[in-house]
Order: C-alpha cells, then sequence, then structure tokens
C-alpha cells in the first residue's frame, strides 16, 4: 500500500494476468502446418511414382526403337522397303586368284573398270597373278617318272584346274579337245554335275584337293582344305568327303598345298587312301619340298608330276609361249604334262594352238602319263 503526499494512504492496483508463455510466440502446435492445415503426403507419392512412370515408359520406348533400326538382320523400316545389302568387298592378293561368280541363266555382264566382261569368265587382271603354286619352284621341271611312247610320237597331257564354276567354259574346252582332263574343285557350285556330264562324254575327271599353303590362314585354300594340323582320323575323313564330293574321279591332284604336301607323314596317309580306291595322283608341283613322289614310290601309287604352268598369267600371248614350251619339253623327252585353268584366254590360245599339233604330238589323259616311281 502506497502512502501519499498528505499522508493518506491509497489502494495499490491490481497485477495484471501473466500472458500464457506461449501465446503470440509464433511456434506451431503440433501437427499442424503454418494456417492450420495438415501436409499432403499422399500427393507427393503420388508425384513420385508418377515420375517413375513416365521415365520407364521413355527408356522402353527407346529400347524399342534401337530394336527396330539396329538389330543386325532386320528388314523392315517405316518405309516398307528392303533394306539395302551391303555388298562385301573381295580381296586379291597376289597368290590367289579370285574366284568366278557362279553362272546363272544367261550370259551375266559386269563392268570393271569401264570395259564389260561376261560373268563367270577369268580375264586377265590389271597386274599380273603370281598363283601360290610358283612360289620358290621351277615352273618348267620335268619328271624321271614318265612312260615313253612306243611309236616316237610326243605325248603331252592337259589338266584344267578349278573346274565347277563355269559350265560353259568347261563345256567348251571339251568340245575343243576331248582328250582334255578336267580336276574338279569340291564344293564348287557346278562341280557335283559338270563331273557327271563330262564323265558321261568320255572325258577324264580328277579331283583338285585343297590342301595348305605355307601362307595360310591368310590364303585360303576353300571347301574341304586339307590342313598340316588335322589329326589322321579328321584329315582322312575330309579327304573321303572331298572324294565323295566328285564322283567318278580316277585320280587326284592338289590345289595349292605348298606346306602340307611337305609333311611326309600327311602324304603317307593320304596316299593310303588313294591307293585303297585305286586312284592316281599328280603332283601340281607347289613346293620344291614336296614329298608326293617319296610317298608314291612308299605305297605303290600310280604317280606322275606337273611340268609346266600355261596360264599363271592370263595373257593369250604369255599362254601361247607356254604351250610350245610344253610342246617342246614333250618333243625332248616323249611326254610332257602341262596345267592350266578355266580362263577365257587359256581357251583363247588352246583354240589356236591345238589344231597345229594333228599328226605331231598325241593328247592324252593324265592316267597314262602315271608310273610307280621307282
Amino acid at each position: 500500500m502506497a502512502t501519499s503526499k498528505k499522508g493518506g494512504t491509497r489502494k495499490t492496483p491490481p497485477a495484471k494476468k501473466k500472458v500464457r508463455a506461449n501465446a503470440g510466440s509464433g511456434k506451431k502446435g503440433p501437427g499442424k502446418s503454418r494456417g492450420g492445415k495438415k501436409p499432403d503426403i499422399s500427393g507427393e507419392f503420388k508425384k513420385i511414382f508418377l515420375g517413375i512412370a513416365i521415365l520407364a515408359a521413355i527408356c522402353l520406348t527407346t529400347a524399342m526403337v534401337a530394336d527396330i533400326f539396329f538389330r543386325p538382320g532386320t528388314d523392315r523400316f517405316k518405309s516398307g522397303k528392303e533394306p539395302e545389302k551391303q555388298t562385301p568387298v573381295k580381296t586379291i592378293t597376289r597368290e590367289s586368284p579370285q574366284k568366278p561368280e557362279p553362272e546363272k541363266d544367261g550370259p551375266l555382264k559386269v563392268k570393271v573398270e569401264n570395259k564389260t566382261k561376261l560373268a563367270g569368265l577369268k580375264e586377265k587382271p590389271d597386274g599380273a597373278i603370281v598363283y601360290e603354286v610358283f612360289k620358290g619352284v621351277d615352273e618348267t621341271h620335268v619328271s624321271k617318272d614318265r612312260p615313253r611312247p612306243q611309236d616316237h610320237i610326243p605325248s603331252i597331257s592337259l589338266i584344267i584346274d578349278d573346274i565347277g564354276y563355269d559350265r560353259r567354259l568347261a563345256m567348251a574346252l571339251f568340245d575343243l579337245e576331248p582328250n582334255i582332263t578336267f580336276s574338279v574343285l569340291p564344293g564348287s557350285p557346278f562341280g557335283r554335275s559338270l563331273a557327271g556330264r563330262l564323265k558321261g562324254k568320255g572325258a577324264e575327271i580328277m579331283l583338285h584337293l585343297p590342301m595348305e599353303p605355307r601362307e595360310y590362314p591368310r590364303i585360303n585354300p576353300g571347301p574341304g582344305a586339307l590342313l598340316a594340323s588335322m589329326s589322321p582320323d579328321v584329315l582322312l575323313d575330309q579327304l573321303r568327303k572331298d572324294l565323295a564330293e566328285v564322283p567318278g574321279a580316277a585320280g587326284v591332284n592338289n590345289h595349292m598345298g605348298s606346306r602340307l604336301t611337305a609333311q611326309a607323314d600327311q602324304m603317307n596317309q593320304i596316299f593310303t587312301i588313294l591307293k585303297k580306291e585305286n586312284l592316281f595322283f599328280v603332283d601340281s608341283r607347289t613346293s620344291k619340298d614336296s614329298q608326293c613322289r617319296a610317298s608314291a614310290r612308299l605305297l605303290r601309287l600310280p604317280y606322275a608330276q606337273r611340268d609346266v604352268f600355261l596360264d599363271n598369267n592370263q595373257d593369250v600371248t604369255y599362254i601361247t609361249g607356254q604351250f610350245r614350251k610344253l610342246i617342246k619339253l614333250a618333243e625332248k623327252h616323249g611326254a610332257a604334262i602341262g596345267i592350266g585353268h578355266p580362263y577365257k584366254a587359256t581357251l583363247q590360245a588352246l583354240e589356236k594352238e591345238l589344231p597345229r599339233l594333228k599328226g605331231k604330238i598325241r593328247i592324252v589323259p593324265a592316267s597314262q602319263m602315271t608310273v610307280i616311281p621307282g
């Protein structure tokens, strides 16, 4: 109680009630948002789920589009047209001439450097092809194992390799000289049918047996090749398959084979099968280290070897010169074997030269040139 100046007393006014400690402090009550509303948690989850669904849909669509446009072998585009097929680039090495395309109905024409050629006919390329078969080998070697003609008329045999890719050219060569021997490649598109057709007309047929060259695998001898790495069982099984590809073959000569023919063990194994099948063998002589003659002597197999390659340069003038070398060898030694290929230039050279031989040189099948080496 306070005392006034006049000595009197006055009443002290009552104290105001204390305000609640939290009143107006700005803090939110539990479970309430600013403004007094609860947060929408279910809405947030819906947004997250929708975002994930959209992302998954985009990924799936992208994968489908990529599968349509980039999947290997796909053949449909939105335009509805066939996809363009890329033609593989064909590489011609100096040791491996390009095989002709399989012949179709009618003469197909292809354009090469502004010159029209018949498809399937091997023409002279820009640079002379040097075959694997010539590397390090004398091209005019004369075999010592050669029968001598009793009437003193020299004999030659003409073997045409690589038969099975051009039917017209093979038959043209037969029509020119029926005593030509035709050596057929296994696995060639027309090999089996040509072998039957030519044999039916009386021609002698051989298997042109692919063998591993020294340049393998850079140089590939083709389907049915016998390789030095093969086990004896695999090697002989492949040989039997190749023989079955050329029904009626009377003998065999090697296609390439500079590595395999130099392997005595493998050649002994091969000649065991040839002996059993009563076949002869002509060594194309693709290696100076060839063991073919020794294997033939061991197994008592009828054998001969090539003297001249006619057409390693596919030029009519060159082939004519090689053919005349063959004739001179036959005149000197009594007999000689020449090997050529189904090239148009070879046919043209033989058309010019063969008529000149009548009465001077006898043309005989290759089997008549074989003997068992002594």
